[in-house]
């Protein structure tokens, strides 16, 4: 009788656990992940840069801030502009919501006119603009419009850092002279535009707009130039908008390291080297953006060499395949024409 009391007593007690631990770990008190599990067929490539599976969110501090508008931008405007030639290219130009101009790259020489055009309609004034890296898909257009006196634009801050002439030589010396004319270029301007020494870490301010940079440029043997590529982050009404130029994946995996994965997040996100054979999936999903600038030509986009789509040899495919699984919302891309984002 006593063995009897004491089991239905046991049970009593068992009864009352499972009913506590089951009041204690519900839906509504289990700590949910702020962004979406990985899906199980993916493969993460890097796993020694420490990619955590569930991704913290990045925290960013700022004070003194006006309280962010309803519209995604808040009034200011991305546009990302198409090239004019059949090269691929990357020129964004940036309005603050207060009406201030920033530029990223600006394309090839063969896209200056488009890019002007642009700047004039804009009031022709630039706040800042900011350098990824010195290849003639990027710098091309400005590297002519610095030296066209009859341009009408004006530049306040013009925000790079360049290696060593030697090392591009003996990186690339096939692109090296490019980065020669617009080193060239560069010591003809105004010194107060000139700001060839940015760091990482460092704020640029444009109205109510911050912009960081994310690295200095990294100096690897393989994939020189695109490598040598500096990030940035701008962040305009609250929302993180990350430009990571030519970047490849050594690159982009020493910037998870140097930068930390807690504070590489982004709502809009330019795609690395043109969308293909840039920063690795591992680098893309910890960006985990919710629209993508794709400064893309049709025949990259669709890795057509002349033969019809999937004929290239080029890895759009795979990178488009990377962004659908991780989720991306929107995609724009410059082979549609120029591309506006507020």
């Amino acid at each position: 009788m006593n063995n009897q009391k004491q089991n239905a007593w046991l049970g009593l007690l068992l009864c009352a656990a499972v009913i506590c631990l089951t009041a204690v770990s519900g839906p509504e008190n289990q700590r949910k992940p702020i962004r979406p599990e990985l899906p199980g067929d993916v493969v993460m490539e890097k796993q020694e840069i420490g990619i955590p599976v569930i991704l913290p969110e990045a925290e960013h501090k700022l004070t003194d801030e006006p309280p962010a508008s309803t519209a995604f931008l808040g009034g200011g405007r991305i546009t990302l502009l198409a090239n004019q030639t059949d090269s691929q290219m990357l020129s964004a130009v940036l309005e603050t919501p207060e009406g201030s101009i920033i530029v990223v790259d600006g394309g090839t020489p063969g896209d200056k006119d488009h890019l002007l055009e642009t700047l004039r309609s804009k009031g022709g004034h630039v706040s800042a603009w900011l350098v990824t890296h010195p290849h003639a898909d990027h710098i091309g257009a400005l590297n002519e419009i610095l030296n066209d006196p009859a341009s009408g634009i004006t530049i306040d801050g013009l925000y790079y850092r360049l290696a060593d002439l030697k090392w591009y030589y003996s990186s690339e010396s096939y692109r090296a002279d490019m980065v020669a004319r617009f080193m060239e270029t560069l010591s003809k301007q105004p010194e107060e535009m000139l700001h060839g020494d940015i760091t990482k870490n460092q704020k640029i301010y444009v109205d109510n707009t911050e912009i960081t940079v994310m690295n200095e440029p990294y100096l690897f043997p393989r994939n020189s130039i695109n490598n040598s590529s500096v990030a940035y982050t701008i962040k305009m009404n609250g929302k993180y908008i990350v430009f990571l130029g030519d970047m490849g994946e050594e690159a982009g995996d020493r910037l998870v390291k140097d930068y930390g994965s807690d504070n590489m997040y982004c709502d809009i996100l330019q795609m690395a080297h043109h969308g293909q054979y840039g920063v690795s999936e591992s680098v893309y999903r910890i960006l985990h953006p919710k629209i993508c600038l794709w400064p893309t030509p049709g025949w990259l986009w669709d890795n057509d060499n002349g033969g019809g789509p999937g004929s290239g040899k080029w890895f759009t495919e795979s990178t488009r395949e990377w962004m659908r699984r991780i989720g991306v919302q929107k995609n724009y891309v410059i082979k549609d024409g120029d591309q506006i984002v507020e």
